[in-house]
């Protein structure tokens, strides 16, 4: 069997780093397969069948360019927000912050930068006037003023403070940046210990001349058991939206609302990873709490959300968190199951009756669209679950998506949208049947950059909307080149200590997805990347339109002089590395041509009887008229075992074949389950029947 690979790999370890701490690993304790015989590696791009969507045209408004030399090469910007804010009435550049040291022996300090309209940074140095360790921070704009909003965690040595801070930069006052607040420490409300924070700016229910500033940050405490829960703390204040507005009320603590309305998950030890916070502009007064939940001490009753993903929503700002508003896809952490097509064996050499898809990469952003569908980006993992209850995931198989929640129910999109169609989920899937061969594509959604490849998290995949468009961007720094270098293949050396920066769009809320943009490839034209490690990436919250349907999208990553985290895990060098920004203009489309990896003209496939003793007739209708169609028969190693005539009936929607049992050369074929692909234009559905003479 002739098998085409794609290549993911993740590990399953989660590790949070904050300061010399760590929380506890992964809950889910998934274990790495990677036992696939008679499977031949080749790179995605070529047999990539999404020609109709394919990589959209793009250029470099600012090419790379290097704002300081840090010597702490592990994520520099938020793990669930935007560390970017866009100035749009007031000033015309935009902030950006990070984490940094400047030395092998420096704190860990807390960074801003201010790039003007010409993309060239103007103001830069770290935001607080005191030395001790700081991190994880984000910031947003005030749009009338044009002021920042910037929040980190730190930790005060000296002083003994473990929490969040934030401040303001008066840019109104002489229209430049680098007028700073005095710091305000925020409550740590000791016991538990509030970090990792977050800044959004919304609506306010005061009216258009006020908006309403979040303060969300998560609890770094365990809980009784101790196992890490992680719940939110969400904190607000309305302030005047106005090019004269005094900011200086959000300094004293007094005028804020602080609320822990996922405080009780902590007595069901139920953890809430993977959580983002998010503002609907379309519909103001709703915002949410998205993301994804494990039970670490099992069911112990009345549990506040089933595990998988869940979406709590709150309809007034944020203002009350009612339960009946808490929307999970369980129960269970299976996200849905696939049809085991090519084969796949377990752990002890059975084949599988079904490939489960689950979870794989999480602490991602979250963004509503224009139709008020909310996005989580996230990496999926196919795997099984073996009889003693541990999930085993295939290795090769780790491909971007995104969990939507649409308002009334949830859906999962591939990013992009794999070669197959998988019969019994409908959802795209990294290998389909072509000819005599089952072909397997892999996908390699995060970066495998050495010292961190293992962290459940690592892969730091961002999303960002352009409500007036339709139009969406996802970004993640991808591992497949280098897992080719790793396997061998000698077009793919090069790459071992090289992940690529990708970006996938969207024209039409997320339905669909282009072919990726390998935005940092070593052989670019636009830029030399060649002797760049591109890790850890972060997005601009907007997309900016730039007329002609060109988006522009700002960004800034890691670019590492050694090859793995050092001051994750002491893999690599301390040699520092660069924190580079760049701002990316991209051609959107202004429709879609969906291929087959999109969209399916087939609308019903159906066997009659199955199973069957002599002979069975395959049915198929079409959602429009067809040219061409034809019906395969397959064996459960993906061997073409017959075609059959096609007959049309006289109607143009609809054909059947007969299947008699036999194969080629008319011979008849043992029992047991085979295949049926029905082929119609060039699109495809594959089901499966069972022969029982």
């Amino acid at each position: 069997m002739k098998t085409i690979i794609f290549t993911i790999i993740l590990l399953s370890v989660l590790i949070f780093p904050i300061q010399a701490k760590t929380l506890n690993p992964n809950p889910n304790e998934a274990i790495p397969f990677s036992e696939y015989p008679d499977l031949k590696i080749v790179p995605f791009n070529t047999t990539s069948n999404r020609e109709n969507y394919p990589v959209p045209d793009f250029s470099f408004k600012t090419v790379p360019t290097t704002i300081m030399t840090s010597y702490y090469d592990y994520m520099p910007g938020s793990y669930e927000g935007f560390p970017y804010g866009l100035q749009s009435t007031i000033g015309s550049g935009y902030y950006l912050t990070w984490f940094g040291t400047a030395s092998t022996t420096a704190n860990r300090r807390q960074y801003y930068a201010y790039i003007n309209s010409s993309g060239v940074n103007e103001s830069w140095g770290t935001i607080s006037n005191y030395d001790i360790w700081q991190g994880y921070g984000n910031c947003t704009v005030h749009p009338a003023t044009g002021d920042c909003f910037a929040t980190w965690h730190e930790d005060g040595d000296a002083t003994g403070y473990f929490g969040t801070t934030f401040v303001y930069d008066d840019y109104a006052l002489l229209g430049i940046p680098g007028f700073w607040s005095t710091v305000t420490y925020l409550p740590p409300n000791l016991p538990d210990e509030y970090n990792w924070p977050y800044f959004y700016v919304g609506p306010s229910p005061m009216g258009t001349d006020y908006l309403r500033l979040y303060q969300v940050s998560k609890n770094f405490t365990n809980d009784a058991w101790e196992n890490p829960c992680e719940d939110m703390r969400i904190m607000y204040i309305d302030l005047e939206n106005t090019p004269t507005a005094d900011l200086s009320p959000m300094l004293n603590m007094a005028n804020w609302t602080t609320q822990w309305p996922m405080y009780y998950w902590r007595y069901k030890s139920c953890r809430p990873y993977s959580q983002a916070f998010a503002i609907d502009y379309e519909n103001p007064g709703r915002v949410a709490i998205i993301g994804y939940a494990v039970w670490l001490e099992g069911d112990l009753g009345d549990m506040p959300v089933d595990e998988g993903f869940f979406v709590w929503e709150s309809n007034d700002y944020g203002t009350t968190w009612d339960g009946s508003n808490i929307h999970g896809d369980g129960p269970g952490e299976i996200i849905y199951v696939v049809e085991n097509i090519p084969q796949f064996e377990d752990n002890s050499g059975n084949i599988v009756d079904e490939v489960e898809v689950q979870l794989a990469g999480c602490h991602n952003t979250a963004v509503y669209d224009n139709d008020g569908s909310l996005h989580l980006t996230f990496l999926q993992q196919y795997g099984f679950t073996d009889d003693a209850g541990d999930f085993y995931y295939y290795n090769h198989f780790l491909p971007q998506a995104e969990a939507v929640w649409t308002g009334t129910e949830w859906e999962y999109h591939e990013v992009p949208g794999m070669p197959g169609i998988d019969p019994w989920s409908g959802h795209t899937v990294p290998w389909e049947i072509v000819g005599n061969d089952t072909i397997l594509y892999t996908t390699v959604g995060f970066s495998k950059y050495t010292g961190t490849s293992n962290i459940f998290h690592e892969n730091n995949q961002r999303n960002t909307v352009n409500l007036d468009n339709n139009w969406m961007v996802q970004l993640w720094s991808d591992g497949t080149y280098v897992q080719l270098a790793e396997d061998g293949d000698p077009a793919y050396q090069a790459y071992a200590e090289h992940p690529i920066l990708y970006i996938s769009v969207s024209s039409d809320n997320g339905q669909t997805w282009s072919d990726v943009i390998e935005l940092t490839d070593i052989y670019s034209t636009l830029y030399n990347f060649s002797n760049e490690i591109t890790v850890y990436p972060n997005l601009s919250n907007h997309i900016v339109d730039m007329g002609n349907n060109y988006g522009l999208v700002y960004l800034y990553y890691y670019d590492d002089n050694s090859f793995g985290s050092f001051a994750q895990s002491g893999q690599g060098q301390n040699t520092g590395g660069q924190l580079n920004y760049c701002e990316v203009q991209i051609l959107f489309p202004d429709s879609i041509s969906i291929d087959p990896a999109h969209y399916n003209p087939i609308s019903l496939v159906s066997n009659n009887p199955n199973p069957f003793f002599e002979t069975t007739r395959i049915n198929f209708t079409t959602k429009k008229t067809y040219q061409e169609a034809a019906i395969k028969i397959y064996n459960p190693k993906g061997q073409l075992i017959n075609t059959l005539e096609v007959n049309h009936g006289g109607n143009p929607f609809e054909g059947f074949g007969i299947w008699n049992g036999k194969d080629l050369k008319g011979k008849d074929v043992t029992n047991g389950i085979y295949l049926y692909r029905v082929e119609v234009d060039g699109s495809s559905y594959v089901n499966k029947m069972l022969l029982a003479r």
